[in-house]
This record gives structure tokens, C-alpha cells and sequence, in this order.
């Protein structure tokens, strides 16, 4: 029992990723991207200030279905460390216009299992902005949360599109320090494709955080993925 909870998701998006198409699924497509970022960052917090290479991998089904992995470094109270999340979920469209989406991620965290966590998720998306919705039972080990996702992307030229993501973070319970209070965060990027590599660079924000002890992101960043 102890098993299938610490290591079913893993388990489920590593079949997704492997299955070759047979036993009932659709042709399976995978794809990926090496990611060099100036630092890694999310809702609202630091996670590694400098700059990170990180790794992700994904295979997805022509029925929906999709699993994926993704790897970066961490610094977690001082303590470098791998970070790699899996998550499995399936995708479908609902008209034209509009499609769900809905799933679970792992966290896991290399050298401090204390900060593990996983997080079930549902959104809806339009042709360009989405909405995602996530839940987690013990955020980074500690209080259950909520967090909304807002992000869009717009076209300014042929070359050239502006992406805009906003955050709400809520604790559902306390942490242990009894400091856990709504977060928010925003980002904007100018974002352009050149072959197979896309390149952003942009403005960050945060107003109070889930997390107080995580440092507070700089307001400039930057990233360069290589698809394949």
C-alpha cells in the first residue's frame, strides 16, 4: 500500500511514455525539450538562482492520453539537489474551441523527501489562453493548497508573441509555523521561435508568498528550449 502511494503516478507516466501503442492505445508521439533558464522559478519562488538546465520528455497518444518527466536542479533550504516531477493526465476537446484537460504530478526531490508532494489538476483551454486548477493534499510536505493558473499567449508579428501567466496560490492548511497565507504571482515574456529553439525574455512579480522561508525570484527572466 505504502508502494502504490509513493510510486503509482511515477509508474503510470513512465508506461505512457514507453508504451509503444498496443494494448488499446492510439499511435503514441513523443517529443522534449532541453531548457537553459537564467533561474528556475515558480509561483512566485526561487527555486534555483542560478542559471539551470533542465530536462523534459512527454509522450502522448492520439486519443488524448498523455505522461511525461521533468528534471532540474534545486536549492531547497541551502541544499542543491535533482528535482524530478512526473505527471500523467489525458486531454480531449470539447468543441471547436474549448478542451479539458485533467491529471496528477509527483515531486520528488533527490537528497530531502520531506519536501515531496504530488498535485491533482483540471483546466480548460481556448485557442490562446487556459485555466488550470491544481490541488495538492501537502504542498511541499506540509498544508494542503489550491493554486489557479492563468496564462495566454497573443501574436504581436509573424515572429513575435507576448505570453502572460498569473498565479494564485491558497492554503486549505496551516503550516507548521502558522504562516501559510495567499500568494500571488505574475510573469510576462516576449517570446519568438528560430528553427527548432524558442527563446523568451521577460518581467516577474510577486505579492506575499505560500512559502517564506524560498527566496523571492529577480524580476528579469530568460530561457532558451531546443525541441526535439
Amino acid at each position: 500500500m505504502h508502494f502504490h502511494r509513493r510510486h503509482g503516478i511515477t509508474i503510470l507516466a513512465l508506461a505512457l511514455i514507453t508504451s509503444s501503442g498496443c494494448g488499446g492505445f492510439a499511435r503514441a508521439q513523443t517529443s522534449g525539450d532541453l531548457t537553459l533558464v537564467s533561474e528556475y522559478a515558480g509561483r512566485g519562488v526561487a527555486l534555483y538562482t542560478r542559471p539551470a538546465l533542465q530536462l523534459r520528455v512527454e509522450r502522448d497518444t492520439d486519443d488524448g492520453w498523455y505522461g511525461g518527466v521533468f528534471a532540474s536542479p534545486v536549492s531547497l533550504e541551502d541544499r542543491t539537489q535533482g528535482q524530478l516531477t512526473v505527471y500523467a493526465g489525458r486531454a480531449q476537446r470539447a468543441t471547436s474551441t474549448l478542451s479539458w484537460d485533467a491529471g496528477v504530478t509527483r515531486n520528488t526531490y533527490s537528497r530531502d523527501s520531506r519536501w515531496n508532494y504530488h498535485e491533482f489538476y483540471a483546466g480548460l483551454a481556448l485557442q490562446r489562453a487556459s485555466a488550470r486548477l491544481f490541488y495538492s493534499p501537502a504542498y511541499y510536505g506540509e498544508g494542503a493548497s489550491l493554486y489557479l493558473d492563468l496564462s495566454g499567449a497573443w501574436p504581436l508579428t509573424d515572429a513575435l508573441r507576448l505570453a502572460a501567466h498569473a498565479g494564485l496560490l491558497h492554503p486549505l492548511g496551516a503550516y507548521d509555523d502558522g504562516t501559510a497565507r495567499d500568494g500571488a504571482d505574475v510573469r510576462i515574456a516576449l517570446v519568438t521561435d528560430v528553427g527548432d529553439a524558442t527563446i523568451q525574455a521577460g518581467w516577474q512579480a510577486r505579492w506575499r508568498t505560500y512559502l517564506p522561508a524560498f527566496p523571492r525570484p529577480r524580476a528579469f527572466t530568460a530561457s532558451a528550449s531546443w525541441h526535439f
